[in-house]
């Protein structure tokens, strides 16, 4: 009996195992072809092409905000993205902010990178935010000792040249409380 039974699982282990084997060799053909399909499909314009809103020069330099009233020093570093957005006329690079709160000590309080995409959570409308591209943002001082930052994101839209802005009030742990 214990022959038998040893004898089966032995048997249904081979079975198994078999099966398994072709499994994986037809996943792995499915998954090749998809793959292959998806890239010829997303063909997204090539991002060495895309124009820039902001002047090289202001781009990577850092601009530090102090305030009397308040303990922390905040410094905002505007980068160029990775994506890019679609105009008619081509493609515009996408540019983040780093937004970096230090005490006066030099221990940091929060970093943050906001993206034009942050926006869609406060606003109603989201196709001025779509369309446009983040030109600057700039440190606006509140004059009064509360524990939060308020900064002014301006967005251009890259074909019309019309411009947006939206102030962005963020508490101390780098979180948006309201945006305007």
């Amino acid at each position: 009996m214990k022959n038998a039974f040893s004898l089966l699982f032995v048997a249904s282990l081979l079975a198994a195992c078999g099966r398994s084997e072709k499994k994986e060799e037809t996943t792995t053909q499915s998954t090749t072809t998809q793959s292959t399909a998806d890239s010829t499909l997303a063909t997204a314009p090539d991002s060495k092409n895309c124009r820039s809103v902001v002047e090289s020069d202001k781009l990577g330099k850092s601009d530090v905000f102090q305030e009397s009233a308040k303990p922390i020093t905040v410094t905002l570093t505007l980068a160029q993205d990775s994506s890019a957005t679609q105009a008619d006329d081509g493609c515009y690079f996408n540019n983040t902010i780093t937004v970096l709160a230090a005490k006066k000590s030099g221990s940091q309080v929060f970093k943050r990178t906001l993206l034009k995409d942050d926006l869609l959570y406060f606003i109603k409308t989201d196709d001025v935010v779509e369309r446009s591209v983040l030109q600057q943002v700039v440190y606006k001082p509140t004059f009064n000792a509360q524990r939060y930052i308020t900064l002014t994101m301006q967005l251009v839209e890259p074909v019309s040249k019309k411009k947006a802005d939206y102030t962005v009030t963020m508490n101390y742990f780098g979180e948006i409380i309201k945006v305007k």
